[in-house]
C-alpha cells in the first residue's frame, strides 16, 4: 500500500485516553486470540489494518492491506496470525 493508505488509517488509530469510543464499533472485528481487524476507507480502496494490543494500551500494527474483495483472503489472514505469533513469541 502506498501513500494515502497509511495516511488514512493512522488518524484512526491516534484517538486520545479520552476518547476511546471515537472508533466505530462497526469497524472494529475481533476475529480470535487476540487478532482484531479494523476497517478504514483510504483513497486506493477499503483498508484492512490487522493487529493486536498488549499491556500498557499499545496498538500494534500487524499488517495492512487493501481488501478487493467480499471475504478477507486467507493468505492475508495467514501473514496476521503468523505475526501475531511472533509478537506473543517476543513477550516471553
Amino acid at each position: 500500500m502506498r501513500g494515502g493508505g497509511y495516511a488514512d488509517v493512522l488518524p484512526v488509530l491516534q484517538v486520545p485516553d479520552n476518547k476511546a469510543d471515537a472508533v466505530p464499533c462497526e469497524r472494529l472485528r475481533f476475529i480470535q486470540n487476540g487478532l482484531c481487524e479494523l476497517r478504514v476507507k483510504s483513497k486506493e480502496g477499503i483498508a484492512r489494518v490487522f493487529f493486536c494490543t498488549k499491556i500498557g494500551k499499545r496498538i500494534i500494527m500487524l499488517y495492512i492491506f487493501i481488501k478487493k474483495s467480499q471475504k478477507t483472503p486467507k493468505r492475508e489472514l495467514k501473514i496476521a496470525f503468523e505475526r501475531l505469533k511472533e509478537v506473543i513469541k517476543n513477550e516471553t
